[in-house]
């Protein structure tokens, strides 16, 4: 079991000069501050960068385990629901997301309780650190 940690990030902007692989200034900008835990009842975050959409939805928290499903649309789809997950000061850690199509994707997460979003630092297929915001999960999904 290979497990998967998460990191939370605000949005770059398209144009960031990051982007363009000049240096690491985006990193260095990013917020995520706050001594908060991930909220416990359902919630989803979602963000993308340049063709990529990555959204998270928590199904269950309990305050240190719980249930999350992830999606990637683009160029690198995958799809995994139902996933395990740990939550250890704000890091958090997927446990059983093979076979879910993200093999193709090492990432980590982290969540930002003052900004209340999760921030994902892509290392494969491409590096990035991209922001889910929270927002409302749509009816029925949770």
């Amino acid at each position: 079991m290979v497990p998967v940690l998460f990191v939370l990030l605000p949005f770059l902007a398209a144009a960031s000069p990051g982007l363009r692989g000049d240096g690491n200034a985006y990193v260095d900008s990013v917020q995520c501050t706050g001594s908060g835990t991930l909220p416990t009842e359902p919630v989803c975050f979602s963000g993308s960068i340049l063709m990529e959409t990555f959204d998270i939805q928590v199904v269950s928290y309990d305050g240190k385990v719980g249930i999350v499903n992830l999606k990637a649309e683009g160029s690198q789809s995958a799809e995994c629901e139902g996933a395990q997950f740990e939550n250890q000061d704000n890091a958090i850690t997927i446990e059983n997301d093979q076979g879910c199509g993200l093999g193709k994707y090492d990432y980590t997460v982290r969540y930002c309780p003052d900004q209340d979003s999760l921030i994902v630092n892509l290392m494969k297929p491409f590096n990035v650190r991209v922001v889910l915001n929270s927002k409302l999960c749509p009816a029925g999904e949770v």
